[in-house]
């Protein structure tokens, strides 16, 4: 069902879709609308698994399998969307991180206050070896933070809280240190005030330091 949503989504977006996707952190509440209820091992073999069908389903496949965590016994796919949709894995333990190296295009990591920034790189080396182990290259592997904060004047906000030279300057060290290359930002006050500033005003400083450190401009 997830395939078909995203596959549809995918033609009328044009191509432009990342699917972003989890492993279930709540399997009480997965098991009180008819999933299966997992332990955390079976969660992460169901996870990889489910990366490669929806992969193939995506690409146009059809798709046959009959596994310990899913019966499908003839997926016919469809649409295919113009362009690849990247499945970018939120993971934050070793062994989903270690998934999202071997299936994965990409890692969504949790928002900053769970995991800090000196805490990335850690993690990153988890994906790497992964990656690498598994015959990919982790360049390839997207890197996406979830930054909560507020931008601007704000007093008793958790996460990045300061004006827009702050946040640009953050999230330039954060991606030249951390080799993070994707910042979802999670405001705590005026959702779309924030986001405007977020767009206007944070993002194109960073894309321009990060291009004059890494010499792209």
């Amino acid at each position: 069902m997830l395939a078909k949503a995203a596959a549809s989504f995918g033609v009328l977006a044009e191509g432009r879709l990342v699917l972003g996707v989890g492993g279930g952190a709540y399997p009480d509440a997965i098991a009180s609308i008819g999933g299966r209820r997992r332990s955390g091992g079976e969660t992460v073999a169901f996870t990889e698994e489910s990366l490669h069908v929806l992969r193939a389903a995506l690409a146009g496949d059809a798709v046959r399998l009959i596994s310990d965590h899913h019966r499908i016994e003839g997926y016919q796919a469809g649409p295919v969307p113009p362009a690849p949709v990247p499945l970018w894995l939120g993971a934050m333990w070793r062994r989903m991180l270690g998934v999202t190296g071997r299936a994965a295009d990409g890692w969504i990591s949790p928002l900053d206050i769970y995991v800090a920034p000196d805490e990335v790189p850690a993690k990153q080396k988890i994906i790497d070896e992964a990656a690498l182990e598994a015959g990919r290259d982790p360049r390839r592997i997207r890197r996406a933070y979830n930054v909560l904060g507020a931008i601007g004047p704000f007093r008793g906000g958790r996460g990045l809280v300061g004006d827009a030279r702050l946040w640009a300057d953050t999230l330039t060290e954060w991606a030249i240190e951390l080799g993070l290359d994707t910042f979802i930002y999670w405001p705590v006050t005026e959702p779309r005030t924030q986001l405007e500033a977020f767009a206007a005003e944070v993002v194109p400083t960073v894309r321009e330091q990060v291009g004059l450190i890494r010499g792209t401009r």
